[in-house]
């Protein structure tokens, strides 16, 4: 049997507690209403104590002092049970209507956490929205009634979440984090050293390469480049400026096309290894030169939600990425991590 509670607890239907005990006027509390709409909906004080978990007295008790406060007659109790007057035939309504926007601000309150969000903003690094995008978006659909994806450059900054422009991101920005943000690991996957058909030298010598080929640098991410050229340089090596694309796609054109070089991750180049493109890869040589994809939040907020977007995106790349990177590169799929969620993922 359900146990009682006395009019001044929350049971758990309706608001919650952080909600049902806020006072719209003295002797009004969002609860007060909440057992209004409760008796007006069953029909009767008993079938609403039921509903809710309490005694008919506290029914009757919270109804007393809803009445005392409006200074009106709610139910006219000469009738068993009692009906509603008019005036609250016709204040039920309003009634309603604060009791379900008070049930969607505490779920906006969990941000997610069970509620369906209004909006959602996400920005994806473009070489991710492009290969995985669409099934991640497929899998978020019941998050928000309205869901925007950006895959700007100016969308995937970490400064993006920090100024509240977007809500998460999916980014590799490599620029140092701003303190109001969280970031939680997708992908971690090494840089490989992509070259052209025709090429028959060795392309992790890359002195040779680069004296052979022009180098085709592709990005605007300014850390990651920084990253490149001061590992070139510390193998003497110090390319001219000549070719710098935005797109990932142009580069790949210009390397099969026999115009040059480039360095790409994995996942920017699978597909067009898989179409049969005229380029190979390689490994680059050195380890440490990686990139990690992952989620961006701001700091305890959104966790759940962002957790979701995370548990896409590792499915994602599970389902549709690591089983062609295997086909196609087998050696180098061996580097490729994808991040399980840790304990940097607060479940609060």
């Amino acid at each position: 049997m359900a146990k009682k509670q006395s009019p001044g607890h929350s049971a758990s239907t309706g608001s919650g507690d952080r909600t049902s005990q806020l006072s719209i006027r003295p002797g009004l509390t969002i609860r007060a209403i909440e057992i209004f709409v409760a008796v007006g909906k069953s029909g009767s004080m008993s079938a609403a104590a039921e509903r809710l978990s309490l005694s008919q007295p506290a029914i009757s008790q919270a109804i007393g002092i809803m009445e005392n406060a409006l200074g009106i007659q709610l139910f006219d109790r000469s009738f068993r049970p009692p009906v509603m007057t008019l005036q609250a035939t016709a204040l039920i309504k309003y009634a309603e209507a604060i009791i379900d926007s008070i049930e969607k601000f505490d779920g906006a309150l969990r941000l997610g956490h069970m509620a369906q969000l209004p909006s959602l903003r996400i920005g994806m690094l473009n070489s991710f929205a492009a290969t995985m995008g669409p099934f991640i978006i497929d899998r978020l659909q019941h998050i928000a009634a309205e869901l925007t994806v950006d895959s700007g450059y100016g969308a995937t900054r970490l400064k993006c979440v920090a100024d509240r422009e977007f809500d998460f991101i999916v980014t590799s920005d490599e620029s140092p984090p701003p303190p109001e943000v969280q970031m939680l690991p997708i992908l971690t996957e090494p840089l490989l050293v992509v070259y052209p058909d025709s090429y028959k030298g060795d392309p992790t010598k890359l002195q040779k390469l680069s004296a052979d080929l022009d180098l085709i640098r592709f990005g605007r991410d300014p850390f990651l480049i920084s990253r490149i050229d001061q590992s070139l340089r510390a193998k003497g090596i110090a390319p001219p400026h000549r070719y710098h694309l935005d797109t990932n796609e142009a580069a790949l054109q210009m390397v099969a096309a026999g115009s040059g070089w480039t360095i790409l991750p994995p996942l920017a180049i699978y597909r067009a290894l898989g179409r049969g493109e005229a380029f190979r890869v390689a490994l680059y040589p050195e380890e440490t030169m990686t990139r990690t994809l992952m989620v961006v939040l701001r700091n305890d907020e959104g966790i759940h939600v962002a957790e979701q977007i995370h548990a896409a995106a590792v499915g994602a790349l599970r389902q549709h990425f690591l089983p062609r990177a295997e086909a196609l590169m087998p050696q180098i799929a061996k580097r490729l991590v994808l991040h399980e969620l840790g304990p940097l993922a607060s479940r609060a």
